[in-house]
């Protein structure tokens, strides 16, 4: 995957689970990345000590999302050190599915900052770059929750993010692509904690098992390379058909 060697990617919520694969692969494919994390020092160091065992280069940086001066600090931080990021991922997306009679103001204020307004700060502080370089890769990581009216503040900020992704694909058009992986339930080790949750997740997934980490990094990576060049503004859902309309189903006693 030469052709991607040397460029710098962003991965916010990289220093576990699917940030953490994606930041991998990245690196993988030959470019620097900058491995953000919110609290888990260490679990960042980890990440970042993988990629350079494996021939890498990856540097950590800590941000809160939920706060404004914090997320631009982190995008200038990542430039002063890596310099011209080409390819954000917005991955980081705290998630919460308190009812909304019951939901406190300051959690919906959170909600809204880590999954939809930190994006929105930190394209608008990365992408000049990329314009003036020609060529740039917004990824945005959504949730089925998007597509359903389930999940509370959390399937709202997801929503509205699939809204940015199309709207930020108009305006940056042609030197950047926007586009937004969306999974259902992922396979991963917290997952794992949860066997009869997963279970009945996978039994509703007509593929019969739950994506994994793995397939959405590679999915990552695929969106850029030149494969994808005119795919922008859509949405890619990796769910297994688990979200796909269905006609309700009517209990009828045909005895």
């Amino acid at each position: 995957m030469t052709d991607l060697a040397g460029k710098v990617a962003l991965i916010t919520g990289a220093s576990s689970g699917t940030g953490a694969e994606i930041a991998r692969a990245f690196a993988h494919a030959g470019m620097q990345v900058a491995v953000h994390y919110r609290s888990e020092a260490g679990a960042a160091k980890r990440v970042v000590d993988t990629i350079r065992d494996e021939g890498g280069t990856a540097v950590a940086f800590q941000a809160d999302l939920a706060d404004a001066a914090s997320t631009r600090d982190l995008a200038t931080a990542a430039v002063e050190r890596l310099g011209t990021i080409s390819v954000l991922v917005n991955n980081a997306g705290p998630f919460i599915d308190t009812p909304f009679l019951k939901l406190k103001e300051r959690d919906w204020d959170a909600m809204l900052a880590a999954n939809l307004k930190a994006p929105y700060l930190l394209v608008q502080a990365l992408a000049p770059a990329m314009i003036e370089q020609g060529w740039g890769r917004i990824i945005n990581l959504g949730a089925t929750s998007a597509l359903v009216r389930s999940h509370g503040i959390y399937g709202l900020a997801k929503a509205a993010l699939l809204h940015l992704t199309e709207s930020l694909a108009l305006e940056l058009a042609p030197a950047i692509t926007v586009n937004a992986i969306i999974p259902s339930q992922i396979a991963s080790a917290r997952t794992d904690t949860m066997p009869v949750y997963k279970n009945a997740a996978i039994a509703g997934t007509p593929m019969g098992r739950l994506v994994t980490e793995s397939e959405i990094a590679k999915m990552a990576v695929l969106l850029c390379r030149p494969d994808f060049d005119f795919m922008t503004g859509r949405p890619i859902v990796l769910d297994g058909g688990r979200a796909l309309p269905q006609f309700p189903r009517l209990k009828i006693d045909e005895a």
